[in-house]
């Protein structure tokens, strides 16, 4: 036997090991990987919900302060400044609609009761505008509307600062 045959022989029988070894070395960290991406996607998720959470609790404030601004508007007999708290609280709205739709949190009776006040601020702002009668009369729907809203979203508010504080 020559020496070359030896040498390939070794070297043949040698290097099933090492591509075993070096297989099991990539299929270790490609377990590792995809453990780690799961995590980063679990971690993101969380903080997503946290900070749709967040914005839910910030925004509640600013819901009830428009419903008291609108709400001094009509006593005032401020057809203007009404029509300005109406616009607020319709973006306000529509943007905590879009916050809890993208919570998956599942509060249809508050999308709802967010709809039907969007749509209530909408028609009182027209007939504000193109055919007022009386200031009072012509908000009602709205005000009752806002009303709805902000005990509803109220009370799904406090339970989603319960949840932010029990996630780690």
């Amino acid at each position: 036997m020559s020496v070359y045959n030896v040498i390939d022989a070794v070297t043949t029988v040698s290097g099933i090991p090492l591509a075993l070894a070096g297989f099991g070395v990539t299929f270790w960290q490609a377990r590792g990987a995809k453990r780690a991406a799961e995590q980063a996607r679990d971690a993101a998720e969380s903080t997503r919900e946290k900070l749709i959470r967040s914005s839910l609790i910030s925004l509640i404030h600013h819901l009830a302060k428009t419903e008291e601004e609108l709400d001094q508007a009509v006593r005032d007999g401020e057809a203007g400044v009404a029509i300005s708290w109406i616009n607020t609280w319709k973006w306000q709205a529509n943007q905590a609609k879009g916050l809890i739709k993208a919570s998956n949190n599942g509060e249809q009776k508050v999308l709802r009761a967010l709809q039907t006040s969007i749509v209530a601020a909408g028609e009182a702002k027209n007939t504000l505008i193109s055919n007022p009668s009386d200031l009072v009369s012509d908000t009602a729907s709205v005000r009752a509307a806002i009303v709805k809203v902000t005990g509803e979203i109220g009370h799904m508010v406090a339970s989603l600062g319960f949840e932010i504080g029990d996630q780690g």
